[in-house]
């Protein structure tokens, strides 16, 4: 019994061990608290110029999450407006070689160019009605990373129309191409917005739609019959924004996840003070 710790050392073992249990929640619940009410910046806008607010970082992610969105957007609504004629005059042409006639009617082939501009409209409804469900289960990035995946696969087809005198596979490929920027409307700006210090949310959150008007004046100017426009280039004008796919790809392996989806769908409260 002499070799016992006496009950009061006991006692504030006990109270310490408590204590300490008791801090390590607090802190938790804080910085839980400080992630999902915004009562501390992200920590992309801690490596930042204090008068600012901005980073390296935090510009490299937001032109990352809008290269492969906004800028397919807006390039895909612009970019069949100038070469109209030609591309009327290659649904002509394939719909004479396959069935071997010239009696095609102007408003048949009126009809299925007008089917392959609005089909874009229905596929980025159909995008943006599964972007949020898609984005929680994937995440930011992940989401973001599929949506290359269905835009690279539009562009291939858009591209491949012509050689092949297909209308259909570009018809296809405008419906892949909306589904991926209605997509890409609703990952990319919620992404922008959490990863956004207060100050700057409003700024960098109008980087999205600054990204679809300029693309949609490049695609004016790249589909000029001058530039790519012309009846044995427009394929390639329609292929081109593969590129905007590509460095997103790449980019976002340099930049980091959101720290909302985190720590709400992850429950990983390190890395989301990390993000």
């Amino acid at each position: 019994m002499d070799n016992d710790p006496p009950l009061i050392n006991l006692l504030n073992n006990d109270n310490q061990e408590r204590s300490i249990k008791t801090n390590d929640d607090i802190n938790v619940q804080t910085t839980t608290s400080n992630i999902l009410n915004d009562n501390n910046d992200s920590p992309l806008a801690n490596q930042q110029n204090l008068d600012t607010g901005i980073t390296s970082t935090l510009l490299l992610a937001v032109f990352a999450a809008i290269s492969g969105t906004s800028f397919h957007f807006g390039y895909a609504s612009g970019v069949l407006n100038a070469p109209q004629d030609v591309i009327e005059a290659f649904i002509n042409e394939t719909i004479h070689r396959r069935d071997n006639t010239t009696n095609i009617s102007q408003s048949t082939i009126t009809l299925i160019f007008s089917l392959a501009v609005s089909i874009f409209a229905l596929g980025g409804m159909i995008g943006g009605l599964f972007g949020g469900f898609i984005t929680n289960r994937l995440g930011r990035k992940g989401g973001m990373f599929l949506n290359n995946v269905i835009s690279s696969i539009a562009c291939v087809l858009m591209f491949l129309s012509k050689l092949i005198y297909s209308y259909e596979l570009l018809i296809g490929g405008r419906f892949l191409i909306g589904l991926a920027c209605g997509y890409g409307s609703s990952v990319a700006p919620t992404y922008i917005n959490e990863i956004s210090p207060r100050n700057l949310r409003g700024t960098l959150g109008a980087s999205f739609q600054l990204g679809i008007v300029g693309t949609l004046f490049v695609s004016q100017a790249i589909s000029l019959h001058s530039v790519l426009g012309s009846g044995d280039k427009w394929h390639y004008a329609l292929g081109l924004p593969i590129v905007f796919s590509v460095m997103q790809v790449i980019l976002l392996f340099f930049v980091p996840e959101s720290p909302k989806y985190l720590l709400i769908k992850k429950n990983n409260i390190i890395d989301a003070e990390k993000g």
